[in-house]
């Protein structure tokens, strides 16, 4: 008797056991067991160091303050559980590398079990980090990858950007040459190789125009070179130049060189988001009272945010009040970017991978950036618009107004636009 009393004993106990360890691996499963869930977790691959560490600013500040309200609410509704959960965010630093990117992604799934990632911090770190969620099959939301980039790096199962690409560049400066009666454009580059899809697009949008394009011209700040494609610009009657640079080489191209004496109507400048120390360095070194660039969001942008029902006057607001410098694209990139996974989570009321991956690709969500519609590769295009900036002498900086959004044409601005 005594026998048969601890053999049940001991088959209890090795039951116990056995459910105790089938429960704490459920619970480090991101998202395929709910029920020991007290939150939703999104994981955030961002460069907080090394040198595009500008990318990272307002990291944490914005995405908390993007969900602010849906977390006082309880947080977003989990069928499986039958409750909401709130939603917190991990930030995990890329170091401004394509390794350190693969190991934060790791880093936020091993480790930190969360139940999707975003990235908003340019190809590199967001392509890497795709990488990684592709082959731990985890929901992936970028924003910012150039959309022409991402699609050459594909094909993806459970990654989605929105992005511009190329034609939408395209479209935005052929929408305001018309406006300006520009007939002829030049391009200098410091990389042929980094701009000739571009510089492709271009060519071909404008063959059956009356605007002539012309090959791109490759340059640096050494006096030879720019002496060489100001001749060539100025014998093709160039009326617009776009610099396909980054700002300091714009400087010192300007600066130094004789381009500024061409009778030049436009001066485009082609690079990656603009930050207010690159402004700075532009400021100091350009002599032109104006330039162009193009963006994809900017704080006069009238559309609403899904999350806040606020429009772009506040959140850029919001920036310049929180971290005391002036706000740019990238603080609609970061807040756009919670925007599509708290509306993929909503839409699955669920968080395992292949239900949110579900929910994506059948997205409709108008965000402070515009209306996200993922198509099969799992992008979607953000149209773009051109910035103007023009030198105030009086306060010896650069103001920036909208110059051209006609490829917003479902939304209205102000008259003053």
């Amino acid at each position: 008797m005594k026998n048969r009393l601890n053999v049940k004993i001991i088959s209890v106990l090795l039951s116990v056991t056995l459910l105790a360890v089938l429960l704490l691996s459920a619970c480090g499963e991101s998202g395929k067991y709910a029920t020991q869930k007290n939150f939703i977790t999104i994981g955030c691959v961002c460069p907080l160091t090394g040198v595009l560490a500008e990318y990272g600013e307002g990291t944490l500040e914005t995405e908390e303050a993007a969900v602010e309200a849906i977390n006082e609410d309880g947080g977003l509704y989990i069928d499986t559980l039958q409750r909401k959960l709130k939603v917190r965010f991990v930030v995990a630093d890329s170091k401004s590398t394509q390794e350190g990117a693969m190991e934060a992604a790791t880093s936020l799934i091993k480790d930190e079990n969360v139940d999707l990632v975003i990235c908003s911090s340019g190809n590199m770190t967001i392509l890497s980090t795709a990488q990684i969620c592709e082959a731990e099959h985890v929901p992936f939301f970028a924003v910012g990858c150039e959309n022409d980039t991402w699609l050459a790096n594909g094909p993806f199962t459970c990654s989605f950007n929105f992005a511009p690409d190329n034609t939408s560049k395209v479209k935005a400066l052929y929408d305001l040459w018309m406006e300006n009666d520009i007939s002829s454009v030049g391009i200098l580059t410091t990389s042929k190789t980094r701009s000739k899809a571009f510089a492709d697009c271009l060519s071909e949008y404008c063959m059956e125009t009356d605007v002539y394009v012309d090959d791109p011209i490759g340059v640096n700040s050494e006096d030879r070179y720019i002496q060489r494609a100001v001749r060539k610009l100025d014998r093709e009657a160039t009326e617009a130049v776009i610099c396909c640079m980054d700002t300091a080489t714009f400087s010192r191209i300007w600066e130094e060189g004789s381009i500024k004496k061409l009778d030049l109507s436009m001066c485009i400048l082609m690079t990656d988001p603009l930050f207010p120390q690159d402004i700075a360095s532009i400021e100091r070194g350009v002599d032109i009272k104006e330039f162009y660039t193009l963006t994809s969001w900017d704080k006069k942008y009238p559309m609403k945010s899904s999350l806040t029902g606020e429009d772009g006057s506040v959140l850029g607001l919001w920036w310049e009040d929180r971290f005391l410098s002036s706000s740019s694209e990238l603080a609609g990139f970061k807040h756009t970017s919670v925007e599509i996974a708290v509306a993929a989570v909503k839409l699955a009321m669920a968080l395992d991978a292949d239900t949110v991956i579900s929910a994506a690709r059948s997205l409709n969500e108008s965000t402070i950036m515009g209306v996200v519609d993922f198509d099969d590769q799992g992008s979607c295009v953000i149209p773009c618009s051109v910035l103007k900036w023009t030198f105030d002498t009086a306060t010896v900086s650069w103001v920036k107004e909208l110059a051209s959004h006609s490829q917003l044409t479902d939304v209205e601005f102000d008259d003053e636009e």
